[in-house]
């Protein structure tokens, strides 16, 4: 193995990746991306489940939309069931890992405030306001996503649903 460190091309090799990665920007494609979420924007379509506090539980199907982009988020998540229609909307602002602002599920008169992390492929949330508390957690990648609500103070309480590009 000792002549593989001899050997003059590997060194010229070595030295030319470095002055390669030293002349990149700081931010480059070997930085982590600032804005993970970008990965979530467009339409999605899928199916999950709801459960109510009384205890049943029923299929749902739903879409999905993000907008948005740099420090801001947008989501639109519509559902159909035979009991009861789902409709999520929120409005993020994006500050490095850290997300904040607006939450709402018009079906069940749920509105509040939204806060958390955001990390490579996953969103975290705690949701309140108006009498009802609850998380959201979103696991993602380029291609699918699955979406995972706790509430608790509505008749809504629990709700989990996997996402495809559509």
């Amino acid at each position: 193995m000792g002549w593989l460190f001899d050997n003059s091309r590997f060194r010229r090799t070595v030295v030319a990746a470095g002055a390669v990665l030293a002349c990149l920007p700081a931010g480059s494609a070997f930085a982590v991306e600032a804005n993970a979420v970008t990965a979530l924007i467009g339409s999605w379509g899928g199916s999950g489940r709801i459960s109510y506090t009384d205890g049943s539980s029923e299929s749902i199907r739903c879409t999905a939309y993000y907008t948005g982009g740099g420090n801001e988020l947008r989501m639109a998540i519509q559902c159909k069931s035979d009991k009861n229609p789902i409709h999520i909307r929120s409005k993020l602002r994006i500050d490095g890992n850290r997300a904040s602002g607006e939450w709402e599920e018009r079906t069940f008169n749920a509105s509040g405030t939204a806060s958390g992390k955001i990390g490579a492929g996953s969103m975290s949330l705690g949701i309140s306001g108006g009498g009802f508390t609850g998380s959201m957690s979103v696991s993602f990648t380029k291609s699918s996503h699955s979406v995972n609500i706790s509430a608790q103070g509505i008749a809504m309480s629990r709700v989990t649903i996997g996402f495809g590009r559509q």
